[in-house]
């Protein structure tokens, strides 16, 4: 926990299409220290975004898209280890959680203004053959990823910014900060420390608008949490029905329930594959559960009004 007399420092950088934020408690005369520190941070998670994003052409990620059905491209040492963590998720969710929802996403409008592959996206009724972590091939002796059929597309969505979160925070634990929040939009948040003569920092979690949820808020003491919500983006879809951004990758249709599901936890980037798998399958059980997984918890949370 901050001493009383550690001073205070915010920081801020638009990366992944969305805020992120640092807050941090520093002792006096550190304040070149802790801008040194948050400049590698930020420079770190920007790196991390030209590497990992499906709307950056030359990402490794649409290389890998490029060449689906083709050869395998090699990538860098932290894109073969998250490919390689979200395709572990895959297999204990069952299929819940997968990063290769990308052609099912674009069957149902999605990645307009993406640089993709393809003149055309494919039909829905394609797109039981084109998902699933099964058909993406990792070589860990070259350092490689193939997705083995044309069409196939990953996209890692919030799970990247969950994993970069807690991969870059190691940046600001080596300079010797040990309280500390950093803020990826409304998606994930993770916390280290707390404020002087605070338990934890306290957490706004995004709600439903209007809308009252039970869950407002938590404070966090190193720990992690997510917010996967299916309310935030939709497209106008064959009758004027609302097609809503998370999709199920067991029956290939999006998630038309509204709901949200909120996963804290000892690391972000589990909060974040949890809660969107939680949040597609419906409830604490079914296809998987949070038994053997120590130290998380999830909420879901339905809208209601006043």
């Amino acid at each position: 926990m901050a001493d009383s007399d550690f001073e205070y420092y915010e920081g801020m950088e638009r990366i992944m299409g969305t805020v992120f934020r640092l807050h941090a408690f520093h002792p006096p005369g550190w304040g070149g220290r802790m801008r040194e520190a948050a400049d590698r941070l930020f420079d770190a998670l920007v790196e991390d975004d030209r590497r990992l994003s499906i709307y950056a052409e030359d990402s490794e990620i649409n290389r890998i898209n490029a060449q689906a059905g083709g050869r395998p491209v090699a990538v860098s040492e932290d894109t073969y280890r998250l490919l390689e963590e979200a395709r572990r998720w895959w297999e204990f969710t069952g299929g819940l959680f997968d990063v290769t929802v990308g052609a099912l996403m674009r069957a149902w409008g999605y990645y307009r203004e993406a640089p993709l592959p393809g003149p055309e996206p494919p039909e829905v009724k394609d797109a039981p053959g084109l998902t699933g972590c099964d058909k993406l091939e990792l070589d860990p002796l070259n350092r490689t990823a193939r997705l083995a059929r044309p069409g196939m597309l990953i996209d890692l969505g919030g799970f990247a910014k969950g994993w970069c979160v807690q991969q870059r925070s190691a940046i600001l634990a080596d300079a010797g900060l040990a309280d500390f929040v950093i803020s990826a939009g409304t998606s994930t948040v993770l916390a280290r420390g707390a404020p002087a003569g605070a338990e934890g920092w306290p957490t706004q979690l995004e709600n439903f608008g209007a809308e009252r949820t039970r869950l407002d808020s938590l404070t966090l003491r190193d720990r992690a949490v997510s917010v996967s919500a299916n309310y935030r983006n939709a497209l106008s879809g064959p009758g004027g029905l609302a097609v809503r951004h998370i999709m199920n990758p067991v029956t290939f249709e999006p998630v038309t329930q509204i709901r949200r599901v909120v996963v804290a936890g000892p690391r972000a980037d589990d909060c974040e594959a949890l809660s969107t798998a939680l949040l597609v399958q419906g409830g604490p059980s079914g296809w998987f559960d949070l038994s053997g997984r120590t130290g998380y918890e999830a909420f879901f949370e339905f809208p209601t009004r006043d």
